[in-house]
């Protein structure tokens, strides 16, 4: 652990407040609420001794969000006798436990107002979050998330940080760390490292939907972005450089990996934001070890929390706001679902028990902003592959129990492999015959099938039948 210079007037205290991590599992008692955590600052250290206390314990209520980590009190308690886990945005760790437990587990939120309902209507018996080392004025840097961490302290009664030492220190806009005067009890974590995010390999669908995004002109010189997670906003991200754009800005939920090339090569400077200019602007970040660094101690950057960064109203005030994030279904009257799988080996889950995947987090939040935006360019993006084991992702309906991510009233762009359109402003026929173009060569005729089926085209497909419907931006085929 990093040796804490200069701070003798906290050292005394820092030191009275140091407990093992086992003592500190051994802080929960049958009852509690508690709350473990989220993305790269998960309390592993602290689940680890409180899975060997399940015999010990009964109805522990148990939260986290973004799960980086394949909780260990999931494993010794797979069907949820002891530890009652709730989770805000579930990832592959997680899922398994997930799906045996049911989408009860998940807390539907769009991710800037979740600090507001934390402070209104929750209570944690003990906090566990992960920090960087404590400065010399008494601090501990929430380091790659802050989040909603700060509401979360704020209604604990019992505060445990756990200092690792590989916690980069990030530079904040506000509630980027908490004072020692605030904390209970501090571990020293020298087991586990911080989670690094896996490389995602591109897909060749990956590259072709960057392709018909790049190629429609959206993302400008002085484009201010919002780039989600995974293969599809990689593409978009190493296809930049390349593209011949330059002061672009950064006013994201995340900061991934692929970021770091884009400041580096000049295309991001934050020179044309308005509002927290020259700054790269974030709630949290995932990535390897070499983002880490260059995150630790970074002046360019600004985390702030997500009540800030995700709210409609500040999104709207960046200039050229351009989101980009994934889906897995969309139907053709608009409706976007984006938290839940629909097809397993190409079987259809949803129906009668559907299965959580992710979470809404922020997506809502940047399509609703980008449709506010001030100087009226804001562009929303949402992208999914055209088909998954041989199956549209473009459906005539939602199954029965498909939860809605984002509402067809302010969907915006949608694109695929094989094309871009614009929905807003069509009306539903109009959008049949949109998204039909750029659904899998293989599916669109029975697409227009179901369409006429259901009352979806009133006038007849013959009669909306052109060389390029309106709303198509670009397609293939």
């Amino acid at each position: 652990m990093k040796q804490i210079m200069n701070h003798n007037s906290y050292l005394s205290e820092y030191q009275s407040k140091l407990i093992s991590a086992e003592d500190a599992a051994g802080l929960v008692e049958s009852g509690m609420s508690i709350h473990l955590g989220g993305a790269a600052n998960i309390a592993t250290v602290i689940d680890k001794h409180l899975a060997r206390r399940k015999d010990e314990l009964e109805n522990v209520i148990v939260r986290s969000y973004i799960d980086t980590h394949t909780f260990e009190i999931l494993k010794a308690d797979p069907a949820g006798e002891v530890f009652k886990w709730y989770s805000g945005f579930v990832l592959p760790y997680t899922r398994p436990f997930a799906n045996q437990r049911g989408c009860g587990i998940y807390t539907p939120a769009s991710w800037h107002l979740v600090p507001d309902f934390v402070r209104d209507q929750y209570a944690f018996d003990i906090l566990y979050f992960v920090t960087s080392a404590m400065n010399e004025a008494g601090y501990f840097n929430f380091g790659l998330t802050v989040a909603d961490t700060l509401s979360v302290a704020e209604v604990a009664k019992k505060i445990v940080v756990v200092v690792r030492e590989d916690m980069p220190c990030t530079f904040g806009g506000q509630e980027e760390g908490i004072h020692i005067s605030k904390v209970d009890y501090i571990v020293e974590d020298r087991e586990f490292k911080t989670f690094c995010l896996p490389d995602v390999p591109l897909k060749t669908e990956d590259r072709m939907i960057a392709e018909n995004i790049l190629a429609a002109g959206l993302i400008q010189d002085g484009t201010t972005l919002q780039v989600g997670i995974g293969g599809l906003p990689n593409a978009i991200l190493d296809a930049l450089p390349d593209a011949g754009v330059k002061n672009c800005g950064l006013h994201t939920e995340i900061i991934t990996e692929n970021m770091i090339d884009l400041i580096q090569k000049g295309v991001v400077d934050n020179s044309r934001k308005k509002q927290d200019r020259y700054k790269s602007v974030c709630t949290f970040a995932l990535g390897s070890q070499k983002l880490y660094e260059f995150l630790d101690k970074n002046p360019s950057f600004a985390f702030y929390p997500v009540d800030y960064v995700n709210h409609p109203g500040v999104i709207a005030r960046q200039p050229k706001m351009l989101s980009l994030n994934s889906a897995m279904q969309i139907d053709l009257s608009g409706q976007v679902a984006s938290e839940q799988t629909c097809m397993i080996n190409g079987n259809r889950v949803c129906g009668l028990r559907p299965r959580q995947i992710s979470g809404t987090g922020g997506q809502l939040d940047f399509v609703l902003g980008t449709m506010l935006t001030e100087d009226g360019a804001g562009v929303s993006i949402l992208a999914l592959y055209s088909q998954h084991n041989d199956q549209s992702r473009i459906v005539p309906m939602l199954s029965e129990g498909t939860a809605v991510t984002v509402p067809r009233t302010i969907v915006d762009y949608v694109a695929t492999e094989w094309g871009l359109v614009k929905l807003k402003g069509l009306s539903i026929d109009e959008r049949v015959m949109a998204l039909t173009r750029i659904a899998h060569p293989a599916h669109r005729d029975d697409l227009m099938r179901q369409a006429a089926d259901i009352g979806f085209l009133p006038y007849g497909s013959a009669f909306m039948n052109s060389n390029l419907p309106r709303g198509v931006i670009n397609c293939l085929n």
